[in-house]
């Protein structure tokens, strides 16, 4: 299950020619539909949706580089980093240098 929110649209809806495919209530949506999942992220970070929650690494996968600092905090420590270490980073800076990482434990 993905999660994500919308700092700028608390109750937007996504469509396009098919029909509806995202609809954010108080600024929240959860879909568990991967296709859904790739679409919100790959919107340009001026929309204000950030994936939240549900995006945490699942095994030995990375998290979307729209997710969470804190999931990607948690992500660099499973590659070997310290939590300051990975703390004292930015989310893109995180995504950047651990994206290919493969986890330690």
């Amino acid at each position: 299950m993905a999660t994500f929110t919308s700092s700028t649209y608390p109750a937007l809806t996504l469509q396009d020619d098919d029909g509806v495919w995202a609809r954010f209530e108080d600024g929240r949506f959860e879909t568990s539909d991967a296709a859904v999942a790739k679409r919100l992220r790959s919107l340009p970070d001026s929309e204000g949706i950030t994936e939240t929650g549900g995006g945490e690494p699942a095994g030995d996968r990375a998290p979307s580089k729209r997710a969470s600092k804190d999931d990607w905090v948690a992500w660099a420590v499973k590659a070997g980093a310290t939590e300051e270490e990975a703390s004292a980073l930015t989310r893109d800076q995180l995504a950047e240098q651990y994206a290919d990482a493969d986890p330690k434990e």
